[in-house]
């Protein structure tokens, strides 16, 4: 995976690498676990089919009996229940995406009546901050209905598709110990280029996709569940053996492990330190 941004540090403000190739499926079929799912709480459904379909370029789909949303490697579960509040104030910052060009899909989010935002988002009536406050051109980031906060990055690759999943953002004063949590739970290892606001983790053979922000606001942080983005979820391969792991390690199930009616798959869930819920899945990638 090679770089193609000048500055270490504008590197980790955009939290930009290189996609690889994929088509409109979970097309990572050996890694052990993968980032496969959101769930999201809606309003509308049709709400956010104009903005995920309509606007960037998603395909809506049916998951067993679920609403969903799909992009090359990764699934939007929707879930009619009106969100306890934005992704904004919760330890799940925004969902990244990757596209050929930044500029021309902004463009067009803005122009079917979308807000754009910053990275580090400041509180109401406060300025952002000025590393991440503004549109590189190379990245931009932007809300959907429910307040859905999502960040676009630049998939240089040649013959890349018009939009991919890239990474997942997470939000936390605690960061680096919230990055080493995740790292322990999820077998990843540290990534290169850690700054005094952001630390990544790499999945095994997925490589680029879990970042931790350093939350500047003064106001406290909320988990996840009730919000537009109610939980990630991460697909396993063979899943009872990896609850088994996770209790060796001292992470205790939330929900234990069951065949979810709705999805057709097999599920557990589990909650980080911080009040971020995780789905564990097997069974999406087919």
């Amino acid at each position: 995976m090679r770089w193609r941004i000048g500055s270490m540090a504008a590197l980790a403000l955009a939290g930009f690498a290189l996609a690889v190739p994929s088509a409109a499926e979970l097309t990572n079929t050996a890694a052990p676990v993968i980032v496969a799912h959101y769930h999201l709480n809606v309003t509308s459904v049709a709400e956010h089919q104009r903005f995920w379909v309509d606007t960037l370029g998603g395909k809506a789909v049916k998951i067993g009996s679920v609403d969903a949303i799909e992009f090359p490697d990764v699934y939007l579960l929707l879930h009619v229940q009106r969100p306890t509040g934005p992704t904004r104030g919760t330890t799940l910052d925004h969902i990244g995406f990757a596209v050929p060009d930044v500029p021309a899909l902004t463009t067009k989010v803005v122009a079917n009546g979308y807000a754009l935002t910053v990275g580090r988002e400041p509180a109401p009536g406060e300025t952002a901050s000025p590393p991440t406050a503004g549109n590189y051109g190379r990245f931009s980031y932007l809300v959907g209905p429910d307040g859905v906060k999502v960040e676009l990055v630049t998939n240089a690759d040649a013959g890349a598709p018009p939009i991919k999943h890239h990474h997942v953002h997470f939000v936390n004063r605690e960061f680096v110990a919230m990055q080493q949590w995740y790292m322990k739970a999820f077998n990843a290892t540290l990534r290169d280029g850690q700054t005094d606001f952001i630390i990544g983790a790499d999945l095994p053979q997925v490589g680029y996709m879990l970042n931790f922000f350093s939350w500047l606001p003064t106001e406290n942080l909320t988990g996840t569940a009730g919000r537009a983005v109610d939980h990630v979820g991460f697909e396993v391969r063979d899943l009872p053996a990896f609850c088994a792991e996770l209790e060796r390690k001292g992470i205790k199930l939330t929900t234990p492990l069951h065949r979810d009616a709705e999805l057709g798959v097999s599920s557990a869930t589990i909650t980080d330190p911080w009040g971020t819920v995780l789905e564990l899945t097997e069974g999406l990638r087919h």
